[in-house]
């Protein structure tokens, strides 16, 4: 939690030290595309097996992203698939630590401008909060930056 969650000295301003960001993504899947779209494609635009989860080239959900692993030549995990660009390996050891939610505001028709999964999914509004530190006893939340 410390390493990927709250700040610490130098890691942004001095009022946000021992607080952290909070970033939301609203996203519409684009299901009759996805439906339309091959088994092998989808699975070469996630980076994952859709049966088991594991990662291409893997057999279990947990294991490892193996970035190095290549077949007939190529990248095993494609250069532009969701999992790569997501991966700590590919972002100078930072982590995306994320939990996705389900919604329905009806069904109708990057991580960057190169995730293949851009194809099959919309973006339709995000946001960034900075959440400040908690409040130590007798003082209120967001002393820092107004106190």
């Amino acid at each position: 939690m410390r390493r990927f969650v709250w700040l610490g000295a130098g890691d942004g301003p001095a009022w946000m030290r021992g607080g952290s960001f909070q970033v939301a993504r609203r996203i519409r899947m684009l299901l009759e595309t996805w439906d339309r779209t091959s088994l092998e494609d989808q699975e070469r635009t996630i980076g994952r097996h859709k049966y088991s989860g594991a990662a291409l080239g893997e057999r279990g959900e947990f294991d490892p992203l193996d970035l190095d692993a290549e077949t007939d030549g190529e990248p095993t995990i494609p250069a532009d698939s969701h999992v790569r660009l997501a991966s700590p390996q590919e972002n100078d050891g930072q982590r995306i630590l994320r939990r996705g939610y389900s919604f329905t505001g009806g069904v109708d028709e990057s991580l960057g401008s190169m995730d293949a999964l851009n194809e099959y999914v919309k973006h339709v509004g995000s946001a960034v909060f900075a959440v400040p530190p908690g409040a130590r006893p007798g003082a209120y939340v967001g002393e820092t930056l107004l106190g």
